[in-house]
């Protein structure tokens, strides 16, 4: 039996990501919008012919769905701090050491420009012991967000709604293929986590072609 058309009005309402509260706020619960990148994936993995028995938009996962989806898909580099929670991030190039003994406090009493100065001091010291460069601040900034039009051209074409000149053709080809990628490793993810496993990582390769936008495992 074939899934009902939509119309392109009904369409726009499943689209939670343009709705002003989330474009304004994010999502409750997630560092967003450094998560978008892995919401508008996981969404794309749903208009896939299997993934459509995940019936669940990204708004309607649990924590611990969320989790695995932002364990394949959340560009860790981007982020301003993590939880270490694996022992060989502790000493991870690129991120300050983790002590399990330290006992070091700061006194929130303190000045912000005070504990500011004190903090930007140790930060590049310890920059010049791992010989590690800052970023330029525009570098990797993407300054309109994660674009969702992978996600949209699929919804239009799987309900037959309007032509497609060659740009768009192109677009929804990469959505397609994208879309099949992210089924494969959410899919291998989730069984993982199913059985018990503490670290959805997929060891699927036969399965998989590289997929530009897959990380790896990331702590939540």
């Amino acid at each position: 039996m074939k899934d009902k058309l939509l119309s392109l009005k009904e369409i726009r309402k499943n689209w939670w990501w343009n709705r002003a509260e989330i474009r304004r706020d994010g999502v409750r619960g997630v560092d967003w919008p450094l998560g978008e990148e892995s919401a508008r994936n996981y969404e794309l993995m749903r208009r896939t012919k299997n993934g459509k028995q995940f019936i669940q938009t990204y708004l309607e996962l649990c924590r611990e769905e969320k989790t695995i989806v932002s364990r394949l898909w959340l560009n860790w580099g981007q982020a301003i701090r993590r939880e270490a929670i694996r022992r060989e991030q502790y000493n991870e190039k690129g991120w300050t050491p983790f002590y399990e003994t330290e006992h070091r406090q700061w006194n929130l009493r303190m000045a912000d420009n005070l504990l500011i100065k004190e903090f930007i001091s140790e930060i590049r010291l310890l920059r010049k012991i791992q010989k590690v460069r800052r970023k330029h601040p525009l570098t990797g900034k993407k300054h309109r967000g994660v674009s969702w039009k992978l996600v949209e051209i699929l919804d239009r074409k799987q309900n037959g709604i309007g032509k497609f000149n060659a740009s768009q053709r192109h677009t929804l080809s990469e959505a397609q293929r994208r879309a099949e990628i992210y089924f494969v490793e959410y899919n291998c993810a989730l069984t993982k986590w199913l059985k018990g496993s503490q670290n959805p990582d997929c060891d699927c390769e036969d399965d998989l072609e590289e997929s530009p936008n897959f990380y790896g495992t990331i702590p939540c």
